[in-house]
């Protein structure tokens, strides 16, 4: 019988080893986990001012003030421009954010069951969360800041005061229901008035707010465009004119200790500010955003056998950073203990 001659293609130009071009999974299996994961990253168009830089520390993104008012022309009468006010808003990149695992290779040959696709989705997770939390502080600490004269009204903040919980003021029931959507409703109205655009508006709600809007019997009927509506699939869509993302990452707490006192902010229902259930950020298609963030590398994820030690080291990092850019384009709702 004749010998088959079948062609070992996956070795390339790697003679003695015919998996060179197999598949390489860790890569993809961090970048798939993180994509998974986050809810403000995967906005960057939308919410998110983005700048990819090679070399340098910052980067300053303009912040232009109101639009000019117009005026009637005498033809003959030169035109000289009309004063414009402008101001910068410089965002810093952070150290190196990086998760990393070293595996010892006899855990590895002994165990019964694939962990490197495991710890692999683990990396890109927890890089994923860190991050949103960042981003969801940023977004809250622009909605807290104050107004600039001549430049922008400051950030968006509804506030209900209730003296107990998040709980009390949105119960689970249609009553809860109905303050969240006011609340709501009367943030949709301070971005009408502060002239921020009506496409492209994202409201990211705690888990907690999606389970009081079950109880909202309108929210099938009402709002509703080309995003499904399935509160039994648990699947949002449009409220008030903002697309509706639940998220875990709110800063529902104080924070500190984050290692740069930018992501630092008191989220506490007792502390100075109130505890936020919802932030609100559009703007970036129209070239404003309430959050900047400037990368000098993206997801990088990397792994290698240390023959020296006999582990599998795997690591998965990113080196950015982000800042407060346009107050106007972030809005929070809160609950104040007073």
């Amino acid at each position: 019988m004749a010998t088959s001659n079948s062609q070992r293609f996956l070795q390339g130009q790697h003679a003695t080893d015919d998996r060179n071009l197999a598949l390489k999974l860790f890569w993809g299996v961090v970048l798939e986990a993180f994509r998974a994961k986050t809810v403000f990253w995967d906005n960057t168009g939308n919410v998110i001012a983005f700048k990819n830089i090679s070399e340098g520390k910052s980067w300053s993104f303009p912040i232009i003030g109101d639009d000019p008012t117009p005026t009637y022309h005498t033809p003959g009468v030169e035109l000289l421009g009309q004063d414009v006010s402008m101001d910068e808003g410089t965002i810093t990149i952070d150290d190196i954010l990086v998760s990393h695992y070293d595996v010892p290779l006899d855990q590895i040959v002994m165990s019964h069951f694939d962990v490197i696709q495991p710890f692999a989705r683990k990396l890109g997770r927890s890089l994923a969360i860190d991050l949103d939390k960042k981003l969801a502080s940023i977004g809250i600490s622009a909605a807290r800041t104050a107004a600039v004269s001549g430049i922008h009204s400051g950030g968006q903040v509804v506030e209900r005061v209730n003296g107990t919980s998040v709980e009390t003021a949105y119960a689970v029931s249609s009553t809860g229901a109905a303050n969240f959507r006011a609340d709501l409703s009367e943030m949709a109205q301070l971005f009408d008035e502060d002239n921020v655009p009506e496409d492209g508006r994202f409201a990211f709600i705690t888990p907690y707010i999606r389970r009081v809007l079950q109880f909202d019997t309108n929210f099938f009927d009402k709002d509703l465009t080309a995003v499904p509506v399935d509160l039994h699939r648990r699947i949002l869509g449009i409220l008030e004119g903002f697309l509706l993302i639940p998220t875990n990452h709110l800063p529902i707490t104080t924070i500190t200790g984050t290692g740069f006192s930018k992501y630092n902010v008191d989220g506490a229902h007792a502390g100075a500010e109130g505890e936020p259930v919802c932030l609100c950020l559009c703007g970036a298609q129209e070239g404003s955003a309430g959050i900047g963030f400037v990368q000098a590398s993206g997801i990088v994820p990397h792994m290698e056998q240390d023959e020296r030690r006999n582990t599998t080291f795997m690591k998965a990092q990113m080196y950015g950073g982000a800042g407060v850019l346009a107050p106007w384009c972030a809005g929070e709702i809160r609950v104040d203990n007073s």
